[in-house]
């Protein structure tokens, strides 16, 4: 195992969660409408899971002699569109999961960071499905976007 190539695919994972950490965290604050409540407790949830990866790994950095990054990996995305807000969020999942996929590749023989990869491959995997089925249900307006309340007399 190359140990400064691990570590710098595991700190491309570090830049990638820290735009995550961001980008969820905005639209948590963006989100309106009938979805609010729901998206805002999915957006911060999300938001806090990509800092506690960002701390895995920067763990992991740090126990392979490294230092681990503290810049942001990619564009941090707004929107006040729920269906945008979606795939962007989908788009930089997307982008971890290859981070993590290319650090899995070089870390042969370590089978505890293989064993940890394959643990947050699992869990990208899972938050792609879950956000391709919300947009799905977005899309497909399954639940009207807006309620107007009328006065009945």
């Amino acid at each position: 195992m190359d140990t400064q190539k691990v570590i710098a695919a595991l700190n491309k994972a570090v830049t990638l969660e820290h735009a995550a950490t961001l980008q969820y965290q905005q639209h948590a604050l963006l989100v309106n409408g009938l979805w609010r409540k729901v998206f805002t407790d999915f957006f911060e949830g999300q938001s806090k899971t990509a800092l506690s990866h960002a701390h895995t790994f920067g763990q992991k950095i740090v126990s392979l002699g490294g230092v681990p990054s503290v810049e942001i990996g990619t564009t941090v995305h707004q929107s006040t569109d729920l269906e945008e807000m979606l795939q962007q969020d989908l788009a930089l999942e997307k982008e971890a999961m290859q981070a993590y996929l290319e650090a899995h590749a070089l870390a042969e023989g370590n089978v505890a960071l293989c064993s940890m990869l394959e643990n947050h491959i699992e869990g990208e995997q899972e938050d792609i499905e879950e956000l391709e089925m919300y947009l799905g249900m977005v899309k497909t307006k399954n639940v009207e976007p807006e309620v107007t309340l009328r006065r009945v007399k």
